[in-house]
Formats: C-alpha cells, sequence, structure tokens
C-alpha cells in the first residue's frame, strides 16, 4: 500500500562501465528492468549516433524475420515459444559479445533467407507453368470442341448441324451465327478463310476486354468466351482460386490481327496456338497436343507438390526457432538503443545517467560488477548516485491486475507528481461506490457483477490467445473494476430496497395495513374516496416513534415504495445523501492538499492556503452537513406535538388533537390548558425563536440559502442559538477568504523586502522564480525530464532589477486571484454537481419502472401467456440496451467526472511524467 500512497522513491545515478563490458551491462540491467536511461546526447541525430550500424544490422535481421513470418503463417503453422536463447546458448563457456550474437544470428538467417527465397521463386516459376499449361489445355479443348463441331456442321449434306458421334453434345461457339448462316452459304463463301487468336484473360477483365475489341475493331471482329471450370492459383502469392475465360476471336484482315495482338498484350491475356481444323491432320494433331499437355500437367504437379513439400519442413523447422530469434533481434536492438544514449567521455569508457528505483540500486551495482568480472575487468565499472541537484524524479507505482485499472484512470487525466499523493487509491474505493449510487438496483447490479466475475475467469485463456483486440483487453484490464461496480450496484440496491423496479420485502415491513385486513371485498369496491384513504393508510407496528419494531433492519421500508409520497421521499434521501457524500469527498481532498504541503515542508500553502480553504468549507459547507444530520435525528412528532392542543378521546382512551368542538383543551405536557386555534409558535416552549420556535421542521435549502442573505435571523430554527452561531460561521468563511486571496503573496512580498534589507537580493529572487514557476506547474517538471528544480542553479531571475520583482508579485497576486475564486466558487458549483448522482438514481429507477409496467406488468394482467412471453422478450431487449448498456456508460463517465473534476482539482497537480524503464522483458512480451 505504501508504494501506492506516494510513488517509489528514485534516485538518480552515474554509470561507468568498460566499452568491453557495456554490452553485457546493458543487457543486464534491461533484464532488470529497473532504470530509466537519459540521454547524453541529445545533439546528435540518429545517424551520428556510436553504434548506428549495429542497430541497422539489427533492422536487417528484423527484415528477414518479417520475411520468414509471413512464410510461416501462410502455411498455418504455430510459432514456438523459445525455450533456451541463442544468446544464453552463447554465453555457456565463453565471453559473450553483441557483435557474436549478430554475426551468429545473421549466419543462420542468411542460410535460411536464401533457402527459402530458392524454393519461393523456383515455386513461383514451376506454377506459373503449371499455369500456363492448365490455360493451353483448357484452350485446346474448347478449340477441339468449337472447330470439331464447325466442320462437321460444314459437311452435312442437307446445310444443318449434326451432333458429334458418341452421343455427347457440345454446343459450338459459334452456333448462333455459323449455323444459322448454313444454308445461305456458297461454295465460295465456304472457301474463304478466317482468321483467329485462342487465348485466355481474367474473368474480372471480360467486360472491359470485349468492350476494347469492338471499339478499337469498328465491331470487324467477332470474340467469344468460355469459362475455365478448373481453379488456377496466383503464382506470385499462391492463392487459389483465380477466374479465367478461354476467348477465340475470328478476324479477317492482318491489320485487326496486329490490334488484337496489342489488346492482348494490354490486358495481359496470354494467346496459345490452337490448330483450326483448315488442313488436313488438324484434328489428329490437337488430340496429340492434348495428350502431351496432359503428360506435362502429370509432371508438373508432381513436382510442383515436392517443392511444396520442401517449403513446408523448411517453414516447419523455422518457426520452431522464430520466437527465438525475434526475442534476441528485440533485445539486441534495444540494447544498442540504450547504447546510444551513453557517452564516452574518456577512450575505452563509456557513462551514462537515469532514474533507478531506489529500491534495486543494490542489484543493479552487483549486475554491473558481475559483469565486468565475467571479462576480467575488476573495478572498471563504477554505479554511484548523482549530487544533486536533480532533474525531475518520474513518477512509478507499483501495480496488480486490481490496481492496473484505477491507476490508469487517474493518469488519463494526469500522471501525479513525484511523491504526491496518488488519487487512485482513493478512487478504487470511492469510484465503484458512486457508480452504485447512481446505477443502484438489485437486478442490474447483479447483471454487472456476473459480467465481471465471467472476465474474471475467462482471462487466462484469453491472456493465451495474445489477442491484440483492443476492446477485449481494455474490458478484461477492467474486470475487477466492473465486478466492484456491480457489487456496488448490488449493496446500493439492497439500501434503495429496488430490483427491477420491484420492491424486496426481505425482513418484513415495519408498516402494517389493518383496514384493508378488516374490509369485505363488496364494502372495498363500494367504498367512497374517504374509505378507500383509509384502507391505504399504513400505521407503525411499534408502540412509538423510534421502536424497534419500527425500524426496517437494512435498507428503505418496501413500504415507501407503494405510498403516496414516495418520489418525495426518495427525492429527498438520495439528494441529502448526494450532498453529503460530496461535501466529505472534497473536505477528503483539501485536507489531501494539506498533508501534502507538509510533506514537501510548504508550509506557506499549509498555513496559507489549506487551512483558510478547511475554515472557509466546514464553515459553510461542513455546516451544512450538521444541518442535514440534525434534521434526520430530531424527533419531530414530539416537537409538533409541543406546538398542538390536544384533548381527551374517551372513546380510544387516550387523546386527540382540539378542535373547536371540544372545551377542555391541554397542551403537550398536559400542564397548561390552551385554545385550539392558539399560535402554534407560543405554545411550543422550546425558546428558539423565529415564526415556528423549533417545532416544525424547516425548508434546509432556504435556511442555507438565508445564512447569506439574511445574517442574524433564522425563521425556522432547530436548536437554540440558530441565528448567532451560523452569523458567527459567515463571518469567520468571510475572513478566510482574504486571508486565502492576499495571504501568499503579501508573504513573498515581504519577505523579499526582508531579505534584500539582510542583502540576500540575489537568493531573493531565486526564489521568487521558484514560486512563479511554481505557479506554473514547472517544478513538477510538466513531463519534462531535464528541468532542474529550483535551488540548484542560479537562473535569470536571479539578476534582475525592481522590473522583475514587480513582475513576479503581480503574477503570484493573479494567479491566487484566480485560485481563490475558482476555489469559492467551485465549492458551490462542485455541491450542486454532486446531484447528479440524485439525479442518475431518480432516472434509472424511473426507466426501470416504464420497462417493467409498459411491457411485462401489462401483459401479465392480460392473463396471455403468448402476450407475456412476446413482453418478456421485449423487455430483455430494452433493458440490455438502454439500462445495462447506455445507463451504464453514462453513471460510468458521470462517476468518472466527479473524481477527475470535483475531488482531484482540490489538491492534484497531475503535472508529473511515467517512469520509462529500460526493460527488456516487456519489450518482448509486448
Amino acid at each position: 500500500m505504501g508504494s501506492w500512497w506516494r510513488s517509489t522513491t528514485m534516485k538518480y545515478v552515474s554509470l561507468i562501465v568498460s566499452e568491453d563490458a557495456a554490452h553485457e551491462c546493458v543487457h543486464q540491467l534491461g533484464e532488470l528492468g529497473s532504470m530509466q536511461l537519459t540521454d547524453l546526447n541529445p545533439e546528435l541525430t540518429p545517424f551520428q549516433r556510436r553504434y548506428v550500424n549495429y542497430i541497422k544490422r539489427c533492422e536487417e535481421l528484423e527484415r528477414k524475420l518479417r520475411y520468414m513470418e509471413k512464410e510461416i503463417v501462410g502455411f498455418g503453422l504455430d510459432i514456438e515459444t523459445p525455450m533456451t536463447s541463442l544468446s544464453e546458448s552463447l554465453a555457456a563457456g565463453s565471453k559473450r559479445t553483441g557483435a557474436a550474437i549478430l554475426d551468429a544470428l545473421e549466419v543462420d538467417l542468411e542460410k535460411y533467407e536464401e533457402q527459402l527465397l530458392e524454393l519461393n521463386n523456383y515455386s513461383k516459376e514451376l506454377t506459373s507453368r503449371y499455369n500456363e499449361k492448365i490455360e493451353y489445355q483448357e484452350c485446346l479443348e474448347k478449340g477441339k470442341a468449337f472447330f470439331g463441331d464447325v466442320a462437321a456442321a460444314a459437311r452435312s449434306t442437307d446445310g444443318t448441324y449434326q451432333a458429334p458421334p458418341g452421343g455427347t453434345t457440345t454446343t459450338p461457339l459459334l452456333d448462333e451465327d455459323s449455323a444459322a448462316a448454313a444454308p445461305h452459304r456458297s461454295g465460295l463463301e465456304m472457301d474463304m478463310k478466317f482468321s483467329s487468336k485462342i487465348g485466355v484473360v481474367k474473368a474480372d477483365e471480360k467486360t472491359r476486354f470485349e468492350r476494347m475489341l469492338f471499339r478499337s475493331t469498328r465491331g470487324n471482329c467477332l470474340a467469344r468466351f468460355a469459362e475455365v471450370e478448373r481453379p488456377i492459383a496466383d503464382a506470385s502469392t499462391g492463392a487459389a482460386g483465380v477466374k479465367m475465360m478461354v476467348f477465340i476471336i475470328f478476324f479477317k484482315s492482318e491489320v485487326i490481327g496486329s490490334i488484337v495482338n496489342r489488346i492482348c498484350s494490354a490486358f495481359g491475356a496470354r494467346q496459345y496456338p490452337v490448330p483450326d481444323h483448315t488442313q488436313p491432320g488438324d484434328a489428329a494433331k490437337l488430340d496429340s497436343y492434348l495428350r502431351d499437355t496432359f503428360s506435362e500437367l502429370t509432371d508438373a504437379r508432381e513436382v510442383l507438390l515436392k517443392n511444396r513439400e520442401l517449403r513446408l519442413a523448411l517453414c516447419s523447422r523455422l518457426a520452431q526457432r522464430f520466437g527465438e530469434w525475434k526475442s534476441i533481434v528485440l533485445k539486441e536492438k534495444a540494447v544498442y538503443h540504450a547504447l546510444n544514449l551513453f557517452k564516452a567521455d574518456v577512450a575505452g569508457m563509456l557513462r551514462g545517467e537515469g532514474w533507478i528505483v531506489a529500491s534495486a540500486e543494490s542489484d543493479a551495482r552487483a549486475l554491473v560488477q558481475r559483469a565486468h568480472a565475467a571479462m576480467d575487468l575488476q573495478g572498471a565499472s563504477m554505479l554511484a548516485e548523482v549530487q544533486e541537484p536533480w532533474p525531475t524524479p518520474p513518477t512509478h507505482f507499483e501495480t496488480n491486475a486490481f490496481t492496473y485499472a484505477y491507476q490508469e484512470f487517474v493518469n488519463t487525466y494526469g500522471v501525479p507528481r513525484y511523491k504526491e499523493i496518488n488519487p487512485a487509491l482513493f478512487t478504487a474505493v470511492t469510484f465503484p461506490f458512486l457508480f452504485g449510487m447512481m446505477y443502484g438496483d438489485v437486478g442490474h447490479g447483479t447483471c454487472v457483477f456476473l459480467g465481471g466475475l465471467y472476465l474474471i475467469v475467462s482471462y487466462p485463456s484469453f491472456a493465451k490467445t495474445n489477442s491484440k483486440d483492443e476492446m477485449m483487453g481494455g474490458l478484461y484490464s477492467a474486470r475487477f473494476m466492473l465486478t466492484m461496480m456491480g457489487f456496488a450496484a448490488v449493496y446500493c440496491g439492497l439500501i434503495y430496497n429496488d430490483m427491477f423496479a420491484l420492491t424486496l420485502d426481505i425482513f418484513g415491513s415495519s408498516f402494517s395495513f389493518p383496514h384493508i385486513k378488516s374490509d369485505s371485498p363488496s364494502k372495498s369496491a363500494n367504498s367512497g374516496d374517504n374509505d378507500d384513504e383509509a384502507r391505504r393508510t399504513a400505521v407503525f407496528k411499534g408502540s412509538e416513534y423510534g421502536d424497534a419494531d419500527s425500524i426496517y433492519p437494512f435498507g428503505v421500508d418496501p413500504a415507501w415504495h407503494v405510498s403516496t409520497n414516495e418520489l418525495l421521499f426518495f427525492n429527498s434521501m438520495k439528494m441529502k445523501t448526494a450532498v453529503i457524500l460530496g461535501i466529505t469527498q472534497m473536505t477528503g481532498g483539501i485536507f489531501l492538499k494539506g498533508i501534502n504541503a507538509i510533506y514537501f515542508k510548504d508550509y506557506v500553502v499549509l498555513f496559507l492556503e489549506v487551512i483558510p480553504m478547511i475554515v472557509f468549507d466546514l464553515a459553510l459547507f461542513g455546516y451544512m452537513v450538521i444541518l442535514i444530520m440534525m434534521k434526520w435525528g430530531i424527533n419531530w412528532d414530539d416537537r409538533q406535538a409541543r406546538a398542538t392542543c390536544f384533548a381527551k378521546d374517551p372513546e380510544n382512551g387516550g387523546r386527540k388533537r382540539c378542535t373547536s368542538l371540544d372545551s377542555d383543551c391541554f397542551q403537550y405536557d398536559t400542564s397548561k390548558s390552551c385554545d385550539w386555534d392558539a399560535d402554534g409558535s407560543k405554545l411550543c416552549g422550546l425558546g428558539y425563536g423565529g415564526s415556528t420556535d423549533g417545532c416544525v421542521p424547516p425548508n434546509l435549502i432556504n435556511q442555507l440559502i438565508n445564512i447569506a442573505l439574511t445574517p442574524g435571523s433564522v425563521d425556522e430554527p432547530m436548536y437554540a442559538g440558530q441565528a448567532g452561531i451560523q452569523t458567527a460561521l459567515l463571518l469567520i468563511a468571510f475572513l478566510a477568504v482574504p486571508v486565502l486571496l492576499m495571504g501568499r503573496p503579501l508573504y513573498i512580498y515581504f519577505s523579499h523586502h526582508d531579505n534584500e534589507h539582510a542583502g540576500r537580493s540575489g537568493s531573493t529572487a531565486i526564489e521568487m522564480h521558484q514560486t512563479t514557476s511554481d505557479l506554473e506547474n514547472l517544478n513538477g517538471g510538466g513531463g519534462n525530464p531535464d528541468r532542474l528544480e529550483a535551488g540548484g542553479e542560479s537562473h535569470p531571475a536571479a539578476h534582475g532589477g525592481g522590473d522583475d520583482e514587480e513582475h513576479s508579485f503581480t503574477e503570484v497576486l493573479i494567479h491566487q486571484c484566480i485560485e481563490t475564486i475558482e476555489f469559492v466558487l467551485g465549492m458551490v458549483s462542485n455541491t450542486a454537481s454532486y446531484l447528479r448522482l440524485w439525479a442518475l438514481s431518480l432516472a434509472h429507477s424511473e426507466l426501470a419502472e416504464v420497462f417493467w409496467s409498459k411491457t411485462l406488468l401489462s401483459a401479465i394482467n392480460s392473463n396471455s401467456a403468448i402476450s407475456v412471453f412476446a413482453a418478456y422478450a421485449i423487455f430483455a431487449v430494452v433493458t440490455a440496451a438502454v439500462l445495462l448498456a447506455m445507463d451504464l456508460l453514462e453513471c460510468f463517465l458521470h462517476a468518472l467526472r466527479l473524481h477527475w473534476v470535483e475531488f482531484q482539482s482540490k489538491f492534484y497537480k497531475a503535472d508529473g511524467y511515467r517512469f520509462a524503464p529500460f526493460d527488456l522483458n516487456k519489450l518482448v512480451d509486448g
């Protein structure tokens, strides 16, 4: 808990190592993962660094690994997790150097890359040839079917088309034109010879290809297409399923033939020689081509499969070592990037600086000494703390699976300053609870709780998949937060006694309805309004106010959900609860600011800012909480009875309120007589003053407003001397504002003049500059690790004159005015902002009530099973979409805003920067 209360202690150290052992030292520090190195060569570009050539070698190795990974994934192989690394095997029995590791990797990867490239190139060549043979065979088959049918049609005696023998029927590509024109041809026309070209084009280019042929030849060619039925693989990617079309083009002119050639070349269409049956023996020649092509296809397929087997075997061996190689390359590249941050002050030695976790300093020193001892370089290293002033330290918190999500929420707003109180510690408790106040429902909260439990249970299997889905990764990282949110919603739902808009009578109501039990059904149906009102009137089961039997054990009594003033009661309860929690949280934020001031020994802030803030807060807003508690705790039945005249009630054996018909009326204590129309304030007898003398419950909103508008007078007091106490509190609050406004600027101003009289004007100017810099949020670093804290080196303000002094004082005064106005007005607006706890809770409960009454309740009253089934489906869908999704996100965002704005603004500077250690393990895991 201590490491989460304030950030981990850091030390700024200097590391001096021998150049020969530098690689091993940095590698060991990276394995430790507790040191953040500082760049000591900011003036150098990346290409001017000392180890840029090694980084280029690592990048070349990465390129080869990416190529191998692509091939491994292409075969669907799993990359194995390395058990032992190459670097460890090299270190066994020999002194390891970075150059030796890179040399060994380059030899292995170069050898495997050459083998893989050779096999892939051969595979592309074989695939291309195989595709060409498939295309040629398709062209031969389609050409044979076409030319054979046309020749048969030409030889028919009656001039009509006849099917070829064998019982099979194939439709010729030119049957529409040749068969229709055959009866009209003369012998001279049959002797005319048309040229033809047969080839293959991609199916998606068919339309454009045909259009281009028609336009370029002005319609003086005829093209027919047939689909290639066998799948063709892409030679470059290896992907199967490329659709191709066989085309045959007829034309008469050589000019058109050249145009067709150019169009085929432009569209990447390959042409193949196919006999056209115009010469004797063309049919036999075509059959011979088909037999030869089929034989070549069989041989090519066997060679192609053998090539695939070789590539698969090679990729299987690569998959076994790929994880090891990638891990080594990433680590080596990171090591050389880290070495580029070192500075070579002395030949053969390297010097580095950086932040290290204080608890890991001894371990780091031992690692450095061990690395030098392994190379017989004892005494050539040093890891020592740098003398102050230091750069601004980074902020580091040790988190786990539970605290990670809350810390990320706080860091999203801003990283805490070094050693500043971490708001995430309080957010882990208050965030789920404030969410539960807005989302309070036992049913809906249970759904969220079960969802969080599912994420917790299923996280190990999700982690094994190494999924890159950011949305699911974010949900799983917040799994414990969602579980806590669901638990808080269930708890607050039990407090509100609300479950899917239904009331839970777990412990038995403390109210009874005696008239409902005594009335008969016929009487109830015919009773008037007064009788109906009497039937619905509830009475305490206890004997008197505050009796144990009249108190519901936990939460709100279910009778309030059926009362006529249900909404008024719940609004009052939730509004006041929201105000109490809001003021408590904001006051806690102010106290945390005081704790920070004590820790940093900033007593000016403590006495001139924090204490006036606390006084102003408690005098007005803390007093508001006390009034709410008092109103809840006072027995108003007893006080109102004091201001009432009673008469004896012989029928009930007790007393009743005195009316004009009663003659013998007496006061509350039965010691004095009174008139039935006497003024209640005179009968009360408490002596609190005002118009009610303290016997009537006041309107707190008007009372709080009148504290400032009409000081010194209280119309509806609750205790004796309330007017004087409220006037004193108002005066104290008003006196705290000038102290908050002028205290710190005046302190700085007078302390500066006192130092001038003491002859220390230079140091005072530094103090003035330090104060101004702090007001500009520069003391925390603002994310700049190279900024030195004030007090170390002299600043330009140290040499300024009176103008600089006046300018610094004016800046402090203006800044303090802004801070004061923001605090005073912010206390009012932030208190009102916490009313969103009531507003969101009201909206949630009313939405649930509407969904229940308009869907399921109406269907149940209809006494139809089908209606109930349909209504339940609608109710489930609407509840999941609106209440379990939209409203959950809405309550989530409002709870987040209350922490970021209302709570954290009271003490949180949020101008730090994260600790980014050189960690090789996280690099590889990421």
